[in-house]
This record gives structure tokens, C-alpha cells and sequence, in this order.
């Protein structure tokens, strides 16, 4: 736990707030912190949904790298420094170190994992609370201040009708003994004839409605189109912090990371020629697509309503740059030749 962050349960008895006065004096003195500006906020539990092969985890893993290392995540500046951990439900250990392995090729990141027994013993305990308590107890033996569990319906033994309401607030009561928390979450399936890339919100989310109504904040993945490696994270519900609009991010297959706004952009400064062998290459996408790209980069703004984009001439093509941080989404252009 960080040295600045006190929990309440850790007031000792006497301290206590018993009353408003009390209780607004200790929250004057414990103000709200978030881990990532309007996204994580330090004891919330926070529910990331969606269909399948959106890329939950690997914004999940991209999570734990910033909130362990430091840097940007979805625009955000994020100091880092904590001690995080993974709790992987769905997979076996060795598949699931493949994936880790393409996320981090080399210098992986100090962050816990869930080791395999105790993988199991969640897996096998009869009770919701039996198999959480086998991850409190390792959040705090590791001493987490951070966790995430994929996935929800693996805190479900079988037999438990998730869709219950009284079952699945019990499960988030117990999750409050956790530290921070995230968990990922499966959406229903779509009927058959449902379009692609439409956004069902939280009710989809499968289970019982109190999969949405207990979290501190719910966010969504979806796949607008499953044939291009692009996501939209949007923001569901968020009690203390500021809903943003959908978020466009591109999935990387060379260094597997979700880059937000444009595929381009984090590739910057490059070759016009250059970024258009990127696309390709990251993307699997052709030349047409990749001149959409490079025009949708050069609409990008910074909050002055100034270009973002800088290109230089080099030979027979063109240097492009990155003269500040864009904004999401762009401001309107001003198209009033008078002004």
C-alpha cells in the first residue's frame, strides 16, 4: 500500500468517523486518488466488458505495465510505482506465459501472477467467497495494492445461477476486501442477424444487472469491425470520475499494444514512405488504408486548435512529426473565411 493511501478499515477504532463532521474531516485528509486519471481510482472495483477477441486483455495487460512502470495510458499520464498482480482464471499457466511472452519479449515488468495451485484451488472451492478469499489471501501476502481477475464468471462455481441478483452482489461485496480491482467480463452473446461493431452498453454484460450496478466504474470493449485490428474503449458508468467519448485503438501485432487515436501516431517521427511499409507490416493493412491513416493523422489538433502535425519535406517524400500532444476528440475545424 502506498505510504500516502489510508483505507478506512485501517482507522484505528477509536478514529473512527462516526460522524458527518467526522467523516468529512477524514475525507479532507484522504482525498480520492486515482491511479489513472477518470479511469482508476485507488479501492474501486471497475468492470472491463465485452465479446471475445476484443483485445480485454491485452488493455489489461497494457494496465498493469503503466500502473507498475509509469508512462501513458489512453492519453492519461500515470505516475506507476505500485505493486500489481494477475489473477488468470481462464487459462493455464503455460499457454497463458505465451501470451505474456509477446507482450513482453524481454525486461518483463515486476508484477505478480497467480500462481498455478492456487490457480486450482480457486477454480475447485464450492463458494463464491472460498475462492475470492484464495486471492485476498495472495493480494495481501504479495502485498497488492492492485489486481485484476479474468474473469468474472470464474468467481461463479458451477451451479450458481449468475443471472441472481442476491448471488452476484454478494460476489462484489467480497470483492471489496480486495485492494484496487479490475475484472473482466464477458458480454451475452449477440443473436445472429445483430450488427457488427454496435454497441449493447452495459446491460450486456453477462449475469445478473448488479454486474453493472455494484462496480465503481464500468467500461466497454468492442470490435467495430472484426476484420481490422481496431477496438473502441468506451466508458459505461463511472461514479467519481468524468466520462470521456469513445476512444479508437489499434492493435500493434509487432510490439502487441493498443495505441489510441491513429495507428500512426506513436510510430512518430517517420517517412511518409515509412509509415506506409508500417502499415503494412503492423496492421496487415494496404497502401489505400494507409494513406486514410496518414490524412486522418494530419486532421489531428492540439487544444489550441493548431495542427499536431508537422511535416517536412525530405527528397521525394515527406518527415512527419509530433509538435505536441493532440486532443481526442479533435475540436472543430473554424471553416469562417472572415475569421
Amino acid at each position: 500500500m502506498a505510504a500516502n493511501s489510508l483505507h478506512l478499515e485501517s482507522v484505528p477504532c477509536a478514529a473512527t468517523p462516526s460522524t458527518v463532521a467526522e467523516l468529512i474531516t477524514w475525507g479532507e485528509q484522504n482525498p480520492i486518488r486515482w491511479y489513472v486519471p477518470d479511469i482508476i481510482l485507488e479501492d474501486g472495483v471497475h468492470v472491463l466488458h465485452g465479446l471475445e477477441e476484443c483485445y480485454k486483455t491485452m488493455l489489461m495487460l497494457q494496465l498493469h505495465e503503466v500502473l507498475t512502470c509509469g508512462g501513458e495510458f489512453l492519453l492519461r499520464d500515470v505516475e506507476g510505482g505500485l505493486r500489481t498482480g494477475i489473477a488468470e482464471l481462464e487459462t493455464k499457466a503455460r499457454p497463458f506465459s505465451r501470451r505474456l511472452k509477446n507482450f513482453w519479449s524481454k525486461n518483463a515488468p515486476n508484477i505478480a501472477v497467480l500462481p498455478e495451485e492456487m490457480r486450482l484451488g480457486v477454480l475447485s472451492a464450492k463458494q463464491p467467497a472460498d475462492r475470492i478469499r484464495i486471492i485476498v489471501d495472495w493480494a495481501r501476502s504479495e502485498q497488492l495494492q492492485f489486481v485484476s481477475i479474468d474473469s468474472m464468471s470464474k468467481l461463479f462455481p458451477p451451479g450458481y445461477d449468475i443471472s441472481r441478483q442476491d448471488l452476484a452482489s454478494e460476489v462484489f461485496n467480497q470483492l471489496q476486501r480486495l485492494p484496487t480491482v479490475l475484472i473482466l467480463a464477458h458480454n451475452r452473446k449477440p443473436p445472429h442477424d445483430a450488427k457488427a461493431g454496435n454497441n449493447p452498453g452495459n446491460a450486456e454484460i453477462a449475469g445478473s444487472g448488479r454486474m453493472s450496478q455494484d462496480p465503481d466504474a464500468v467500461y466497454q470493449m468492442t470490435r467495430p469491425d472484426n476484420r481490422v485490428p481496431m477496438a473502441e474503449f468506451s466508458w459505461g458508468k463511472s461514479r467519481e470520475g468524468e466520462k470521456s467519448d469513445p476512444l479508437p485503438l489499434f492493435f500493434d501485432r509487432v510490439d502487441f499494444r493498443l495505441y489510441p487515436i491513429n495507428p500512426l501516431l506513436h510510430l512518430l517521427p517517420r517517412l511518409q514512405t515509412e509509415l506506409i511499409a508500417e502499415t503494412k507490416r503492423r496492421y496487415d493493412r494496404g497502401n489505400r488504408t494507409a494513406r486514410q491513416y496518414l490524412e486522418e493523422l494530419k486532421k489531428l489538433r492540439l487544444v489550441d486548435g493548431t495542427s499536431a502535425i508537422h511535416e517536412v519535406p525530405d527528397g521525394h517524400t515527406k518527415l512527419i512529426e509530433l509538435v505536441g500532444t493532440p486532443v481526442w476528440p479533435p475540436p472543430e475545424l473554424d471553416v469562417n473565411p472572415e475569421a
